[in-house]
C-alpha cells in the first residue's frame, strides 16, 4: 500500500497516528477529499437501529391488547398507529439518539471541546425531539387526510408501526454519525421555520393575519402552545449555537472586546427571543412585558446588525453589505407600514422576522467560515520511492 505524506497539522487535525489508513474519496478533476477510516464506525445505523425497533414492537402489542384494540387499530385518531408511533416509537428513538450521541462523546470532544458539549447536549436533545415529534405529527395528520378513516389488524398495525418505528430509529443513528456544526444550523432552521409554519396552518383561524404575528402564541389560537415551543427551543438553539461558535473563535484568535459584546448582545436577543415564547400576548401584564421584550429583540438585533464592523473588522465585504441593505428593506417596510399604511402589521412583522432570520443565518455562516474554512497552501512532493523507480524505469528504457 502506497503512503501518502501529509503535514503535522493535518495529522493532528485529523487524529491519525502513524501508518493508519485513510481514504481518498470523491476524486475529481481539480480536487479530492481525504478523510479517516475507521472501521467501528462504519455503516453502524444499519445495525444498531434493529434491537431499539424490536423493543418498541413490542411495547405497540402489549399497548393494544391492554387498551382492548388487539383486532382492529385505527391508523389515526386517539388510541391508534398514528399516536404509538408519535408516543412510542419517537420515546425509544430519542432514547436511541441519547445512547448513540453519547458514546460518541469522546469524538466530539475534539471537535467543540467537552465543555461545549455537555452546555449544549440538553438543547439538541431537546431539538431534534421537537423536530422528530412536529415531523411525526404533521406526517399522519396527511396520512390521515388521504386515508381517512382506515383500520388494520394487529399484524398489519404491528408491522406498520414496526418499520415507522425502524426508520426513527435508523435517522437518529444516522444524526449522530454525520452531527456537525452544520446540523446544529439545519436543526435552527427546520425548528424555526417548520414550527411558525405549522402553527399558522393549524391555529384554528383563518383570518389571524389580520391582527398580528403574536396572536399564534395567545388563547385564540389552537397551537399556542406549538408557536410558543418553537420560539424557546429556537431560542435556545441559537444561543448555544452562539456559545459553541464564540468559544471557539476565542481559541483561535484569542479573547477580543468587540467579540465578547457581539456574543452578548447575540444571546440577549436569544434569550428575548424565548422569553417572548414564554409570555405570550394575552392581555393585562402579559401584554406589557410582551411587548417590552419584543422591543428588546429589535435593540439587541439592530445594534448587532449596525455594529457588525466594529465587532467583526476581519469578515468579509460581503457581510457589511448584506447587514446594511437588510437594515435598508427593514427600515422600509416599516416606513410602509406606521407612515404609509401601504403592510399590515402581521406583514411587517413577518418582513422583519425573515430579514432578520436572514440575517443571523448569514451571520452565523460567516463565523463558521472563519472558524473552519481556512485555505492554507503547501507544496507538491512525490513520495521518495516512487521518483526512484520512475528513474530507474527511465534508465531501462534509454539502455534498451
Amino acid at each position: 500500500m502506497e503512503k501518502i505524506h501529509l503535514p503535522k497539522e493535518l495529522y493532528d487535525r485529523l487524529n491519525l497516528s502513524e501508518d493508519e489508513e485513510i481514504e481518498v474519496v470523491a476524486l475529481e478533476a481539480d480536487s479530492f477529499t481525504i478523510r479517516k477510516v475507521n472501521v467501528t464506525k462504519t455503516d453502524r445505523a444499519a445495525t444498531w437501529f434493529i434491537l431499539p425497533t424490536i423493543i418498541a414492537s413490542l411495547i405497540f402489542i402489549a399497548f393494544a391488547f391492554f387498551l382492548e384494540h388487539p383486532h382492529v387499530i385505527p391508523l389515526s385518531g386517539n388510541e391508534s398507529i398514528a399516536t404509538a408511533v408519535i408516543i412510542i416509537a419517537n420515546a425509544i428513538g430519542m432514547f436511541t439518539f441519547i445512547g448513540a450521541y453519547y458514546k460518541r462523546r469522546q469524538d466530539f470532544y475534539r471537535q467543540m471541546g467537552k465543555r461545549i458539549f455537555w452546555r449544549t447536549f440538553a438543547t439538541v436533545v431537546f431539538s431534534v425531539l421537537l423536530i422528530l415529534v412536529l415531523s411525526t405529527i404533521a406526517f399522519f395528520w396527511f396520512l390521515g387526510q388521504i386515508f381517512y378513516g382506515v383500520n388494520f389488524g394487529l399484524f398489519t398495525s404491528t408491522l406498520i408501526f414496526g418499520i415507522f418505528s425502524g426508520i426513527i430509529n435508523y435517522l437518529m443513528i444516522f444524526v449522530v454519525d454525520t452531527f456537525s456544526i452544520n446540523v446544529m444550523v439545519n436543526m435552527l432552521l427546520m425548528v424555526s421555520i417548520g414550527g411558525l409554519v405549522s402553527s399558522m396552518a393549524t391555529n384554528g383561524d383563518q383570518y389571524w393575519w389580520q391582527r398580528n404575528f403574536s396572536l399564534l402564541g395567545t388563547q385564540a389560537s389552537h397551537s399556542s402552545w406549538q408557536f410558543n415551543l418553537t420560539l424557546i427551543v429556537s431560542a435556545a438553539l441559537f444561543a448555544a449555537l452562539v456559545d459553541y461558535i464564540f468559544v471557539s473563535l476565542r481559541q483561535k484568535i484569542g479573547t477580543h472586546l468587540r467579540q465578547s459584546i457581539l456574543q452578548v448582545l447575540l444571546t440577549l436577543c436569544a434569550i428575548s427571543i424565548g422569553l417572548v415564547g414564554l409570555i405570550p400576548n394575552n392581555g393585562g401584564w402579559m401584554h406589557v412585558a410582551h411587548d417590552v421584550v419584543a422591543q428588546l429583540i429589535v435593540f439587541f438585533m439592530g445594534l448587532s446588525i449596525l455594529g457588525i464592523r466594529w465587532f467583526l473588522p476581519q469578515a468579509t465585504r460581503n457581510l457589511y453589505r448584506m447587514s446594511y441593505l437588510i437594515v435598508g428593506l427593514i427600515f422600509l417596510s416599516y416606513l410602509l407600514w406606521h407612515p404609509i399604511h401601504y403592510l399590515t402589521l402581521t406583514a411587517f412583522e413577518i418582513l422583519s422576522f425573515s430579514l432578520s432570520f436572514a440575517w443571523l443565518l448569514l451571520l452565523v455562516n460567516s463565523l463558521i467560515n472563519m472558524l473552519w474554512n481556512d485555505q492554507k497552501l503547501y507544496r507538491v512532493g512525490l513520495n521518495p520511492q516512487t521518483t526512484d523507480a520512475k528513474k530507474k524505469k527511465e534508465k531501462e528504457n534509454n539502455k534498451g
